[in-house]
């Protein structure tokens, strides 16, 4: 089938799509999605002025600049905390890294499903359960690995274990759930959800997990 007739109302033909047409329009989507999970505010091509590429780039680096100064702030807020235990600084990339990532795995995965709209016949209580579980084995094998890694490798106290692993799992179930509902949610309000797969989810994380790592730090090890 090289080309699909269109017709009116009253069935007369008025064109024709070809194939090529459908590949072109195929081809645009998907750079357009590729570049919002990238942080591009508008569609671009590497041949436009640098003008129109900075200002395309410009918008989402902003707001992930914005979220590093918060973030510093908020680090600066248990300043007297990482003075006494000053190896609780050498996992706060682990941390945020982790939540990133998987929030990134879970909205780039809805994204793809969007786009097939039958993955969606299960209800939203179904799609959070496999969610929820997904992340809870997931989350239990990174918290184990990390627990013996930071007791056993780099000689720390079992209960400073704990306080890595314990951050670090429930990163991993609010990133997985944060990747998941904010794609529909953009969805539903006619934005583009791929945007949620790029710095939006990556900052966003990024605070979340401080905020889980320093709540359980000032809770296990009484800062």
């Amino acid at each position: 089938l090289e080309a699909v007739p269109v017709v009116n109302v009253k069935n007369k033909l008025v064109g024709r799509i070809t194939v090529d047409d459908i590949l072109d329009l195929i081809r645009d989507q998907a750079e357009e999605d590729i570049q919002a999970m990238t942080g591009f505010s508008d569609d671009v091509e590497e041949s436009d002025s640098v003008y129109r590429l900075s200002r395309a780039r410009l918008p989402w680096l902003l707001i992930g600049m914005v979220g590093g100064l918060l973030g510093a702030g908020f680090i600066g807020f248990f300043e007297e905390g990482l003075n006494a235990v000053t190896a609780l600084a050498f996992f706060i990339p682990l941390i945020t890294a982790t939540g990133g990532n998987v929030g990134i795995q879970s909205s780039t995965l809805i994204v793809q499903s969007l786009a097939n709209r039958s993955v969606f016949e299960d209800s939203l209580t179904k799609r959070l359960l496999k969610v929820f579980l997904v992340a809870v084995l997931n989350g239990l094998v990174l918290a184990l690995f990390v627990m013996g890694t930071v007791v056993f490798l780099y000689d720390k106290e079992v209960k400073f274990g704990l306080v890595v692993s314990i951050a670090l799992f429930s990163v991993v179930l609010l990133a997985s759930f944060m990747g998941t509902l904010t794609p529909i949610i953009l969805d539903k309000l006619g934005i583009n959800p791929a945007m949620a797969s790029g710095p939006f989810i990556t900052t966003a994380n990024d605070l979340m997990g401080l905020a889980v790592y320093f709540m359980v730090a000032t809770l296990l090890l009484n800062l």
